[in-house]
This record gives C-alpha cells, sequence and structure tokens, in this order.
C-alpha cells in the first residue's frame, strides 16, 4: 500500500470507512494496516496508544472481510476502534494506567466494547489515562504523558490518549469514560467531537475503578462516580457519534441504571428552541471561549433556531455541589482495590488516598441525604427549564488548553487550578444530562476551543442535531477561511 492511499483511508471518519468496506472499495485488512502504519508513523511521539494488538487486528480484520463476503449485516464493518485503558478489553491488557495492574488481562470485554465488535469494528489497541482516570491531565508512571497532536498544550484527561489517537487520525472512533468532563474535555483540547450520554444511555458494565476486580466490573450503585460516571464515544464527526451511540445504547442486564429509552434519528429532528449561558461567575471562563459560545449561538440563529441568552442561578450551585458530593465518596473504590498495597499506585493517587482518608476522620458520619436531595432539586429545576429550550450551549472548560510544562491558566488575574479549569463540565455530570463538545473557534494561539451542547436527558438525537448545525457551520467557516488564505 503507498503513501498516498495511507493518508486517504485515515482521513475517512467511521461512517465512510463503513461505508468503502461494504461497497468492497477497500477490504478490512486494507483499512487497519493503513491505521497501523499511521500509528507507526504518529504514535512514538504522541504516546497516546500504549497496547497495540496490531497481529491480532489483521486477524479480526480477516474475518470481518468473510463476513462482508457473506452479506452479514456489520454497520461498523472493518472500522478500527480504540479504547481507553480503564474500559475492559478481554485478552488485551487493561491496566488504568497504574503499576497496581501492569499485567492485569480481563477475561471479557466491557460491554460497550463487545457490542461495536459484533458490530463489525476492529479493536487496535488501548490509549493512556491517568491513574484510575482520577485527573484532568493525561500522565501516569506506568506510561509516562501523552502529547497533543495540535502542540504542545495538554491533551486534556482522563480520555487524553484517547482524544489523541483520534486527533492524529490513529483511530477513527474511540471509547472513553466521562465523570468530570472525561471526554468533553479532551475533546475541547484536540479539536475533536465527545459525547457524554445520559447516565443510563450506555452501559457502565466493565469499566474501571470498580467495588471489586471480579468480572465483570459493575458500577458502584451508592457512589457519586458509580451514579454520574459513563462510557461516551470520541470521533472526529457527528455522524460517527451517532452511529457509535447506536451500536452501544440499551440495557444488558448488568449494569442496575440503564434505561431502554430508544434513540432517535438525529435525521428526523429539527431543533426549534435553544438558550445560551456565559458558563458559570466563578471560576471565571476567559473571554475568548465565551466568545465562542456566542459565536455557535450566532450560528444556531443563522439556521433558524430561535436563541435566548439566560442565567440559571441552580448551575453556579452545582459547581460546588458536584465538588461536596465527590467528596463523600472518598475514593472508596480505589482504596479498596488497593488496601495493603498502596506502595503499588502512583505518587498522586497516594495523595489523593491520604486527603480521602483526611476528609473520613473528620467527617465520620457523614449524612449525605441532604447533599443528593438538593442534587436531586437542582436537577429537577434544570429538566424543567430544558423543556423550554431544549439546548443549552455553553463553554466546555474555562479555558482553551494550556502548556503541558508551563504554569496554571490565569482568567482575570485568578490562577486556576485543573477542577477550576473543569467546572463547566462537571457541573452536567452531576445533573446526569447529555452533553456533547464540538469543535467551533480558536484562540488568539490557533489553539482549538469547543462548544458545549447539553440537551435533555434521553435526547441524545436533539443535542447531536444542533452539533451538527454547528459542525455544518464551522466547516463553511473553514472554507471561506482556506479560500481568502489562497486568495491572499
Amino acid at each position: 500500500m503507498d503513501d498516498l492511499r495511507v493518508v486517504e483511508l485515515v482521513e475517512c471518519t467511521a461512517a465512510e470507512l463503513a461505508r468503502v468496506v461494504r461497497a468492497r472499495e477497500a477490504s478490512p485488512s486494507e483499512v487497519v494496516e493503513a491505521h497501523l502504519r499511521q500509528i507507526d508513523r504518529v504514535n512514538p511521539g504522541l504516546n497516546a496508544i500504549v497496547t497495540l494488538r496490531g497481529d491480532e487486528a489483521l486477524e479480526d480484520a480477516r474475518r470481518v472481510e468473510g463476513e462482508v463476503r457473506e452479506g452479514v449485516e456489520l454497520p461498523l464493518a472493518g472500522v478500527p476502534f480504540t479504547v481507553k485503558d480503564l474500559i475492559a478489553t478481554g485478552g488485551v491488557r487493561t491496566t488504568a494506567g497504574t503499576p497496581f495492574l501492569k499485567d492485569f488481562v480481563p477475561r471479557g470485554d466491557a460491554t460497550a466494547v463487545a457490542r461495536l465488535r459484533r458490530a463489525g469494528a476492529i479493536l487496535l489497541g488501548k490509549t493512556n489515562c491517568p491513574e484510575w482516570g482520577m485527573f484532568g491531565y493525561t500522565r501516569n508512571s506506568l506510561f509516562g504523558e501523552t502529547r497533543n497532536p495540535v502542540g504542545p498544550v495538554t491533551p486534556g484527561g482522563s480520555s487524553g490518549g484517547e482524544a489523541a489517537a483520534i486527533a492524529a487520525h490513529c483511530s477513527p472512533l474511540g471509547l472513553g469514560t466521562d465523570f468530570g468532563g472525561s471526554v468533553r474535555w479532551p475533546a475541547h483540547c484536540t479539536g475533536i467531537f465527545a459525547l457524554r450520554p445520559t447516565a443510563g444511555r450506555v452501559p457502565s458494565t466493565g469499566q474501571l475503578p470498580a467495588p471489586s476486580m471480579e468480572e465483570p466490573f459493575l458500577p458502584n450503585e451508592v457512589t457519586l462516580q458509580g451514579r454520574v460516571q459513563v462510557v461516551g464515544p470520541l470521533a472526529r464527526s457527528i455522524e460517527d457519534l451517532e452511529l457509535a451511540l447506536r451500536m452501544i445504547e440499551g440495557p444488558d442486564g448488568l449494569d442496575p441504571f440503564v434505561a431502554g429509552t430508544p434513540l432517535v434519528r438525529v435525521d428526523d429532528i429539527a431543533v426549534e428552541r435553544a438558550a445560551v449561558w456565559d458558563g458559570p461567575a466563578s471560576p471565571d471562563v476567559r473571554a475568548d471561549v465565551v466568545a465562542t459560545v456566542w459565536d455557535a449561538a450566532e450560528a444556531l440563529d443563522s439556521a433558524g433556531v430561535d436563541v435566548g441568552a439566560v442565567h440559571r442561578k441552580e448551575l453556579e450551585r452545582a459547581v460546588t455541589l458536584y465538588s461536596e458530593l465527590r467528596d463523600t465518596d472518598r475514593l472508596q473504590d480505589v482504596r479498596r482495590l488497593v488496601h495493603g498495597r498502596e506502595h503499588e499506585v502512583g505518587d498522586d493517587v497516594r495523595e489523593a488516598i491520604t486527603s480521602a482518608e483526611e476528609f473520613e476522620r473528620l467527617h465520620p458520619d457523614l449524612d449525605t441525604a441532604p447533599l443528593w436531595e438538593e442534587r436531586d432539586r437542582i436537577r429537577a429545576a434544570f429538566v424543567s427549564f430544558l423543556d423550554r429550550y431544549s439546548i443549552l450551549l455553553m463553554p466546555v472548560a474555562t479555558v482553551p488548553p494550556y502548556p503541558l510544562d508551563g504554569p496554571p491558566p490565569v482568567v482575570d488575574g485568578h490562577e486556576q487550578g485543573m477542577w477550576d479549569v473543569l467546572a463547566p463540565c462537571r457541573l452536567i455530570s452531576l445533573l446526569g444530562v447529555p452533553a456533547l463538545s464540538v469543535p467551533f473557534g480558536t484562540s488568539a494561539h490557533g489553539l482549538p476551543i469547543g462548544v458545549q451542547v447539553v440537551g435533555r436527558p434521553f435526547r441524545e438525537d436533539e443535542v447531536l442535531a444542533a452539533g451538527r448545525i454547528l459542525a455544518e457551520a464551522a466547516g463553511r467557516r473553514s472554507s471561506r477561511t482556506a479560500r481568502s488564505g489562497v486568495g491572499g
């Protein structure tokens, strides 16, 4: 295969690859080989993919090729995909980025992984994440740091390896997890698309951390993480997100939180009303990020959507309530798993465990019920608001991606920590509603800025329909800029 053919195939979206495979214009083996060559070319500089199953992927490709010849219906026929290293992959090392699990190989796939593979998708490998997915960056003591293909800035986290791999065309499609922004923040940093589904849309079966290492891994039913962390897709197109979501959604008989609510086709949706919000007053959102949100609002307005500005007081409180509820989790799953072997985890995790133990010592009999009741009241008020405006546009994060090794970002004279930056994501996670990160602007330094599209529970169709309007508007704007550059 020559280099031009490699470029042609790795620049395709997942939906395009499935179409060309089904039309016999490319074989699954050819598609996988092209992506393996791309990985060989760029991954040494990115450190995005940490476990590669090259020979096994080619073997899978030959099997899928036979099924295509036999007329088996495979919506993702021959489409390569990658998976965050927090998510179980049967027979493939799954480390959660921790030395504690450096040699762990699950017996079975997470539900979402198994469903993609049954649809004809081919697993290429696992992508880097911070240890146990606990942080908003992507580095660990086991594999080191992942770099961003857009420049010397953070790729975000905790699905930063997945976002970097997709942005660098090592993979057209991937699975990540999102607790407090872990698919949306990396997508914002790398200029790709990512969807956080409604909590209860996609089974969380098979993701870590879990209450025990007994398979299949099931979510903790009493913690904030167990109740709001979701598995979600990352890709370079809205169409791919919808395609992946259709494959992975729905009950599996294992995750007790998953509902059987049908997903409406995005093509059948017309977005009529949307609200726009600058984001929380504290921590502050940088002016260029806010401007990008308003540019997106203008694009919806130009498409005939009725757009109005709002300020939601309950969302301001959700910023701090998320942190208060997360503190009550006390890292109980990680602490239970590594008990007696704390020396096998990294320094940052040990520090977090120490802080959780101190919180527990200071609040031994903490009653969390009032916090959950407040969360339910806030969620009810927000969902009622979304019955009037089915879509809310807001920032993904307070700033664009910032330098890997530089000082913390400063907004309006105030230094922001990692959790400050992720405040717009975290408050939406608390409410369990669907949210999409759409690349829509750039900073003065050319760094990507995403817009967060938030919708009603189990109405990912509306969220994706709004995202498609924005993606098309961004594409037209890029085309005009390119023509202007050529003309100048």
